[in-house]
């Protein structure tokens, strides 16, 4: 069988703090946000992941019902990856209390073919090395390039470090940054008119409630509107766009669509506080053609 997406990285356990109030465990990582939202677009998605013998067997049922293949995960020697999220006036603070194995070339042996490739690295568990084999795959391939700029500080905090892959970034057909993971990545690229330097054929730099800028090397840039709702938990929201940007725009190669989709699908689940529901396939497409008709050109 083909799938969709295939999508790489660990599956994380989440604890977040919002006033004082902690919730969790709950699932969490790149590869979950972006496998459900390619799944509220029906997209069929395989999840290539490491877990500890720690981790829940609900969670992995929990996966299936859902439709999303969990063939490829595998339960490794360490305990699950395990974050503390902390939202307080306006900012995120993060600390990892666990850190699982990282991947091995044998791990992907079976990787499914497919349309789509997402690799969400959420602390260097895909070497490059490896990153830069799934880029031979005859698919489109995305990174999220947070994992790789993150570095572990005293008691487990996560701060942002440089990191300069000229050679991968080259590779990768869709490229997801934001801000700060941007500047780490090209310290002098400070603008969105620099994003061509990053060597990706298309970026997408998310920006929180200020929208997503969007560039690609035949069309230019462009500025996608987040749309107006109530936050309640932003964790994920990137990761959701770029799942629901991948499907569609395999499906359509229309750029601006495809991240309209991703916008609207991203704006249900800030509306919520588990990555549990994106709304109905007419409700995205509501909410995708408000935003597409204030896109603008860069």
């Amino acid at each position: 069988m083909k799938y969709d997406l295939v999508t790489v990285g660990h599956i994380v356990l989440d604890y977040i703090e919002h006033g004082g109030t902690v919730k969790g465990p709950q699932l969490g990582g790149p590869c979950i946000y972006a496998s459900l939202a390619a799944r509220a677009l029906g997209a069929h998605v395989a999840l290539s992941s490491k877990v500890g013998p720690d981790f829940p067997k609900k969670h992995i049922a929990w996966l299936r019902a859902r439709d999303i293949s969990a063939a490829n995960i595998r339960v490794a020697g360490l305990a699950t990856t395990r974050f503390r999220i902390r939202y307080q006036n306006g900012r995120r603070t993060i600390r990892v209390t666990s850190t699982c194995d990282s991947f091995e070339k044998k791990d992907f042996s079976n990787l499914p073919p497919s349309s789509a490739i997402h690799l969400g690295p959420v602390l260097h568990e895909i070497p490059v090395s490896l990153a830069s084999d799934l880029t031979r795959r005859n698919s489109v391939v995305a990174l999220d390039p947070q994992g790789y700029v993150r570095e572990l500080g005293a008691n487990g905090s996560v701060r942002i470090r440089n990191w300069k892959q000229a050679k991968l970034l080259s590779m990768i057909d869709v490229l997801k940054v934001s801000d700060s993971e941007l500047h780490a990545i090209r310290s002098n690229t400070k603008s969105e008119r620099s994003l061509n330097k990053l060597g990706s054929s298309i970026v997408l730099l998310t920006r929180g409630n200020r929208g997503t800028i969007i560039w690609s090397k035949d069309h230019g840039a462009f500025n996608v509107p987040a749309l107006r709702t109530r936050i309640r938990d932003p964790t994920g929201a990137g990761d959701a766009l770029l799942g629901a940007f991948l499907v569609t725009w395999v499906r359509t190669s229309d750029l601006l669509w495809s991240a309209s989709v991703g916008a609207a699908v991203a704006s249900f689940l800030v509306e919520r506080t588990r990555p549990a529901s994106f709304g109905t396939s007419k409700q995205i497409e509501k909410r995708a053609s408000a935003i597409l008709g204030r896109v603008a050109r860069i």
